[in-house]
């Protein structure tokens, strides 16, 4: 795709993103996207956030990460938000249209997720908000990374990709999921399980290969997927985010939602019991 067909795509899937959910608070008018080179992204989400949303301040690791890793990312204004998209003629259509789907469903998040409130706003997005209690506070952040990107992701292949899949189609990529959720860095782990929970839960068999959770020969590939802390923990994480989509808004959110995501998202990360202390909190006060 060239620069020309990105515009016209992303122009094309905000006008369907309009028109196809429900409720979004903004309009067509109300979206800026932003087209960059890779070199040049980081001076001008600093320039974009200042002018849409200035009281948003980019950390030294958020600018490197957009340097990195990103491909696209919302800076979400209380009028206007920007979508910052890298320039990439390689890319596919199909995968650009989950790719802007996602971002557009973070702006609607992030604006409806609590009447008249964003849930960073009230607990912010890495720093402790509850110093009396650092671990609970850790737990709710953690749960926010997961959820936002899990919800974005997968209203994005459900709403882009319109194929029906099962299960076994998608199992392979599932599993290698699996393995980064425990071996790669923190912020990594928590985006490869937002990821295989968004294509695990739009499989058509998902509600029955969520019961199979509780089959002991479940998962025989890897032994260490055995302990049953870790089944019960993926389990409940499953079946938490399958409850809050069958709910008629399941952006809408609460503390309590948001910290059960991260708490059994620490028993899928931590092997030995014995890490249940200092490690644990250590872990999940990591800033972004």
């Amino acid at each position: 795709m060239n620069l020309i067909e990105m515009k016209e795509c992303a122009d094309e899937v905000l006008r369907l993103f309009l028109q196809t959910m429900p409720d979004v608070p903004f309009g067509e008018d109300d979206i800026v996207f932003e087209f960059v080179r890779n070199a040049d992204i980081a001076k001008r989400a600093i320039e974009l956030c200042q002018k849409y949303c200035p009281e948003n301040k980019l950390s030294d690791s958020q600018l490197r990460d957009l340097s990195e890793n990103v491909f696209a990312n919302a800076l979400i204004g209380r009028e206007k938000s920007a979508i910052l998209i890298l320039i990439d003629t390689k890319i596919r259509k199909m995968d650009f249209r989950v790719i802007v789907f996602h971002e557009l469903m973070h702006v609607m998040c992030s604006k409806a997720e609590i009447d008249g409130e964003h849930f960073i706003d009230i607990y912010g997005t890495g720093t402790p908000f509850d110093t009396e209690n650092t671990t609970y506070n850790g737990f709710v952040v953690s749960g926010y990374t997961i959820w936002s990107e899990f919800i974005a992701q997968y209203y994005a292949l459900k709403m882009m990709w319109k194929a029906v899949y099962r299960f076994s189609d998608v199992a392979e990529y599932v599993f290698k999921l699996f393995r980064d959720v425990t071996i790669t860095e923190i912020i990594n782990r928590r985006g490869s399980f937002s990821m295989l929970c968004a294509h695990w839960l739009n499989c058509v068999d998902a509600k029955e290969t969520l019961s199979q959770l509780r089959d002991p020969d479940f998962f025989v590939s890897d032994p260490k997927t055995h302990a049953a802390e870790f089944k019960s923990a993926l389990y409940t994480s499953l079946s938490t985010l399958y409850t809050q989509l069958q709910k008629e808004k399941p952006w809408k959110i609460n503390e309590e939602f948001v910290c059960t995501i991260g708490t059994q998202f620490a028993y899928l990360t931590i092997r030995n019991s014995q890490l249940l202390g200092t490690d644990l909190e250590k872990m999940f006060l990591e800033t972004q």
